[in-house]
């Protein structure tokens, strides 16, 4: 028996060639339909940051003498790692948008073990300019107040403005990386002219991220007994919201033009049967629901 009916009645089924919903219907869609997938995946996620959390461990709890030297033993190595772990969620997270059947792991390791060179010198890039931003905090306010000028703040601002664009284009340099044959020069400027044409969708990722990042936050200051969350929450949703929303915009402006201009078939494209070659037609949603009749208890004799 069913939960809410019996699954014996024929219903109408669901129509394959039904309008797509709005984006924001649709997100949710896809997000509950593969909420078991995104988990296991930010479980992964946690698990790869198990040397940044020894670290931390080992520094603050151990009294030995080789403590600083372990400790940095385990950042270098989550540092080389941290950049291809992002390749593997990357190819995960784009297989999900598109709505395709795969095994996590597999996938995962897939996109861990054939981007590692490059999504390692995609998060170099990213750590130089967080450390110059980081710098940049405790630099200038001390230059601008021994030098009595506000000028000194100019080339900040301009290195802020950099990072931002930095930030826009890391929303597509790993997914163009994983869905496409691009050279590494290709991939960084196709990257520049994706968040230049699509402020928007860059626009919305940041606050959806902001909003995801303070939810966390938020969490772990109502309670510390919810830093267990973090084991599931929010890494992958995060990565989910911007493959979501900035990916359809590589399909529009690298992927589609790429198979119009060479004539292949798009994998990416849903692939419409022609007639004569049907062996059934798909009549979801169009089907009148049968109904069961009710049969008459026939006559007992006490």
């Amino acid at each position: 028996m069913g939960l809410f009916g019996s699954y014996q009645n024929a219903g109408p089924g669901i129509n394959p060639h039904a309008p797509k919903k709005a984006p924001f219907f649709r997100f949710w869609e896809v997000m509950w339909r593969n909420i078991s997938k995104l988990f296991g995946l930010n479980l992964i996620f946690t698990l790869l940051h198990a040397p940044l959390l020894l670290s931390l461990i080992i520094f603050i709890e151990a009294e030995s003498n080789l403590k600083n030297a372990m400790t940095i033993a385990l950042l270098v190595i989550q540092f080389i790692l941290e950049g291809p772990i992002m390749a593997g969620c990357a190819r995960v997270l784009r297989l999900i948008v598109l709505d395709k059947a795969f095994f996590l792991g597999d996938e995962f390791k897939k996109g861990f073990s054939k981007n590692f060179g490059m999504a390692f010198l995609i998060w170099v890039i990213d750590a130089v300019v967080i450390a110059s931003v980081y710098a940049g905090f405790s630099v200038y306010p001390a230059l601008a107040k021994s030098t009595g000028s506000k000028l000194v703040y100019i080339p900040y601002v301009i290195s802020l403005a950099i990072a931002l664009i930095l930030l826009f284009m890391n929303y597509y340099m790993l997914p163009l990386q994983v869905a496409t044959r691009l050279s590494k020069k290709s991939v960084f400027k196709n990257a520049f002219m994706l968040a230049v044409l699509a402020p928007k969708q860059c626009l919305i990722t940041l606050l959806g991220i902001v909003l995801m990042l303070g939810s966390a936050i938020g969490l772990l200051l109502l309670n510390s007994y919810f830093m267990f969350l973090l084991a599931f929450y929010p890494a992958a949703f995060i990565g989910y919201l911007v493959m979501f929303v900035n990916y359809p915009v590589i399909q529009k402006y690298v992927i589609n033009p790429y198979y119009e201009d060479t004539g292949e078939q798009n994998p990416e494209a849903e692939e419409e049967i022609p007639e004569e070659e049907r062996v059934f037609t798909d009549r979801g949603g169009t089907e009148t629901p049968v109904k069961k009749q009710k049969q008459k208890r026939g006559k007992t004799i006490s």
